[in-house]
């Protein structure tokens, strides 16, 4: 029986051109299959489904599903869709897996299809999953056995950093996104308060806000904490919209516009927001990595892997939100335990994301770990 094969799952075109590339590192390692070719329901998977927890698929799906809708749907109904869903997509990925893998390599994994796949993978044929995403810090990409953002591998211990040694030197700039609308980021800079707080906003219907965010469940109820807080803060509050969002938030802009001590700067780079700050309030995003480049006190709302104690603040409601902003002048960070940390995350656990190493690094981790 051959159980050398590494099966690349690709759930988009995107995914699919990024196995080709990889595949040629070792083609007989590595086998690609893409979940569109896979239509026809397979009734032989009846006789496993039990085997399958479909709860936390459709319930991510269905939190997906009102975050980008807004939709005044009943949830039993939208509940019952997906639950539908799943099983047809059960049994139309069942079949994926024939062929004697070792291994599956899955873009993010925390997406409504992707969690159906990886629970046949796992429960079904127990396979080996590996996931890969965009790098937490510039021109690098995540690869892990465990999963990304707070699900990854990465030790949690400060102590794990502290004996941690390199004398590379880390990046100094940041990867600027692109936006889906550009016109919100081409708009007029106004001066920056001489001291405030920078407030990135996140995709609502991300896993990192689905998944990963206990208490703030969308950029609105994180406006109006930040609206409350503001209300008896020495500090002003910078906002900026994500890039990627494809929510309106006008109705934001003019609420800021009547506080004297909120205001929006779509028009800055997330570099220069962060360089100019006195500290930086992030649910859980990747702002709160680069944040920690610039030697910034991070104080995050939701679940990260980067709140090390010395390193960032974790904050589980609005009450600690305030009392830590009261003292923050008062507050220190280990500065020489962030660069480890950072190094060790960089030049460690990273992948490079250069056109030519990228897939030789992560065909050579996908063969070793195999």
């Amino acid at each position: 029986m051959n159980t050398s094969k590494i099966l690349l799952l690709a759930f988009r075109k995107s995914h699919k051109d990024f196995f080709i590339e990889l595949q040629k590192e070792s083609p007989e390692a590595f086998e690609i299959k893409t979940t569109r070719e896979f239509f026809t329901p397979c009734f032989r998977s009846l006789k496993d489904i039990k085997k399958i927890d479909f709860k936390p698929s459709v319930s991510f799906a269905v939190d997906e599903f009102y975050a980008k809708t807004e939709l005044k749907v009943p949830r039993f109904l939208t509940t019952l869709f997906f639950n539908t869903m799943a099983r047809i997509n059960y049994m139309r990925y069942y079949s994926v897996f024939d062929g004697n893998y070792a291994k599956v390599l899955i873009w993010n994994g925390g997406k409504f299809r992707q969690r159906i796949a990886i629970e046949i993978a796992k429960k079904i044929f127990d396979l080996k999953v590996s996931y890969f995403e965009n790098g937490s810090m510039p021109h690098r990409l995540t690869f892990d056995n465990k999963g990304i953002n707070y699900e990854n591998s990465l030790p949690r211990e400060r102590a794990f950093y502290e004996q941690y040694e390199s004398s590379k030197e880390l990046p100094t700039d940041i990867v600027q996104r692109r936006g889906k609308r550009e016109h919100k980021f081409s708009v007029e800079k106004q001066e920056l308060p001489q001291k405030y707080i920078f407030v990135p906003f996140q995709v609502d219907y991300d896993t990192q806000i689905i998944t990963n965010s206990p208490w703030i469940k969308n950029m609105r109820q994180l406006f109006s904490v930040i609206e409350a807080i503001a209300q008896q803060s020495q500090y002003h509050f910078i906002l900026k919209e994500h890039p990627s969002s494809g929510k309106n938030y006008d109705d934001l802009h003019q609420k800021a516009q009547q506080i004297e001590n909120i205001s929006f700067g779509n028009g800055y780079l997330t570099q220069e927001l962060i360089e100019n700050a006195q500290a930086v309030i992030t649910v859980n995003s990747t702002v709160g990595m680069e944040s920690l480049l610039f030697h910034k006190k991070v104080i995050v709302l939701g679940n990260a892997f980067y709140t090390i104690e010395g390193m960032s603040f974790r904050v589980k409601n609005a009450q600690e939100l305030q009392s830590l902003l009261t003292d923050l002048d008062k507050i220190d960070i280990d500065l020489s335990l962030i660069d480890k940390f950072l190094k060790y995350v960089y030049y460690e656990y990273l992948i490079s994301n250069d056109e030519v190493l990228q897939y030789k690094e992560m065909a050579q981790r996908l063969l070793e770990e195999k």
